[in-house]
């Protein structure tokens, strides 16, 4: 069986070269695109997110806050540490920068590594800002804005699910606050080298991504919601952008689109996946959870729907 996967592997490989050496102009297109996509879209806002929310856990910025919140988010979901300030954190930046805050966090032992893989499970929040704007080109106002609470709101409700959860033993003591010598001018050099390892990661994926989705529609015959279905289960931007061309009941597109938003994309999952590189953090809770969270927030919007008509 080892042996026909590596056959088959090979065959795709050989495939795959094949059709973008004749479709010369589907390889160009995507790459393209994808750097476009990453240039005016992602860089701009996930590379300063990157390096702010790096210097907000290393400078220790949210202390005061943690003081005041952590009693009560740590006895509702059960965790420890500063876990409140990646939940906050996420909430402002998304992901994958949740990711990149909850490794940080790790790495600085903040937050205990069981907390940790409980944090991934609810705190895949896609930037307001990015959602308002996209969603607003199919939906109006009272649509958009219901599309986004119910986003945020599935979160809590996966923590809530989540709280009795253990995946492993925790193997180091929490550092306690302590008096911080770090400051931006030592921290900064490295933070932008961080910060412009892991766009790169992210660039690569969206261009790879963008390919296999050009060239899967490229030679298939299909209907344009079942091309938005395929981009999703890819990227999520491009099937968003798709969604205004739908000639499909609203309530569905509500569906797609807070079932996309929910999953998130593979594109999303690799760099996830990637930023969980050499860390406790464990992709199958994050997986699972964006299951969970495709399907509390799909009912859960029909559910309002059927209560309080738009």
């Amino acid at each position: 069986m080892n042996k026909f996967k590596k056959i088959f592997t090979l065959f795709l490989f050989f495939t795959v070269f094949y059709i973008l050496f004749k479709h010369n102009y589907i390889l160009n297109k995507s790459v393209i695109d994808g750097v476009n996509l990453w240039l005016t879209k992602v860089f701009p806002s996930l590379f300063i997110m990157f390096i702010l929310n790096n210097l907000i856990i290393n400078l220790d910025i949210l202390s005061p806050l943690s003081k005041l919140l952590s009693p009560s988010f740590n006895k509702l979901f059960k965790t420890k540490g500063k876990s409140v300030n990646a939940f906050l954190l996420s909430i402002i930046s998304g992901t994958p920068t949740s990711i990149f805050i909850i490794k940080e966090m790790l790495k600085n032992k903040q937050i205990t590594s069981n907390d940790a893989n409980k944090l991934i499970g609810f705190t895949f929040f896609s930037n307001p800002l990015f959602l308002y704007k996209i969603l607003s080109l199919s939906f109006n106002k009272f649509i958009t804005i219901k599309i986004i609470l119910i986003h945020y709101l599935t979160n809590i409700l996966i923590g809530l699910i989540l709280r009795n959860k253990i995946y492993n033993n925790d193997e180091f003591v929490l550092i306690k606050d302590s008096i911080n010598n770090k400051n931006i001018l030592s921290l900064l050099p490295e933070t932008i080298k961080s910060s412009l390892n892991t766009m790169t990661m992210i660039l690569g994926t969206i261009i790879f991504y963008m390919i296999i989705t050009n060239l899967f529609l490229s030679f298939t015959n299909i209907n344009n919601t079942m091309k938005v279905i395929i981009k999703s289960l890819l990227e999520i931007t491009q099937s968003l952008n798709m969604l205004p061309s739908l000639q499909i009941k609203s309530i569905i597109k509500e569906i797609i689109a807070i079932s996309i938003i929910s999953f998130g994309g593979l594109s999303i999952h690799t760099q996830v996946l990637s930023l969980m590189n050499n860390t406790n953090l464990e992709y199958k809770n994050f997986f699972y959870s964006r299951i969970l969270h495709v399907l509390i927030s799909a009912n859960t919007y029909l559910l309002i729907y059927f209560c309080i008509p738009s």
